[in-house]
């Protein structure tokens, strides 16, 4: 049971190197956007306003495009199921839907009885070249701790 009084919902995200630079290139595009303000407001012109609106609308970009690539991407398994969250996406499965799940080069993939798969990017770490063994593990466990559950 988690804090809201409803079933337990395991939770996993993209970790590693590719979350820390969707926190972090966004934070130093927006940093030199303030940064191209306070030199507008230390000398008012109008190529000073510019380029600081152009930094401004580069870090709004950035920050739209890493958040939509990387930090809204997540695979959620419930009682209810399995939602896995894509930048292109949102795939819901009913657990008794999975044949099968493994491990795939762009994250776990779930293979349905009717031949086709859906692949949570949120395990992939998106390329990035690390093994995702542990976190597949942890995502096994949690399936075979459901006895409603058919998949590996």
């Amino acid at each position: 049971m988690d804090d809201q009084g409803g079933d337990s919902v395991s939770v996993w995200r993209v970790g590693g190197a590719a979350r820390v630079a969707g926190y972090a290139i966004p934070a130093v595009v927006g940093v030199k956007a303030l940064f191209g303000w306070a030199g507008w407001v230390s000398s008012p012109g109008a190529e000073t306003a510019r380029l600081a609106g152009l930094w401004s609308g580069l870090a709004v970009g950035v920050a739209l495009f890493f958040w939509w690539a990387i930090l809204r991407v997540r695979l959620e398994v419930g009682p209810d199921g399995i939602v896995a969250v894509n930048p292109w996406g949102t795939h819901h499965l009913a657990l008794d839907e999975v044949a099968s799940g493994r491990l795939g080069a762009w994250g776990a993939e779930f293979h349905h009885g009717d031949g086709f798969k859906s692949t949570a990017y949120a395990l992939s770490e998106l390329a990035a070249g690390t093994s995702q063994d542990r976190r597949f593990a942890e995502l096994q466990a949690v399936l075979e701790a459901d006895p409603d559950s058919s998949s590996q």
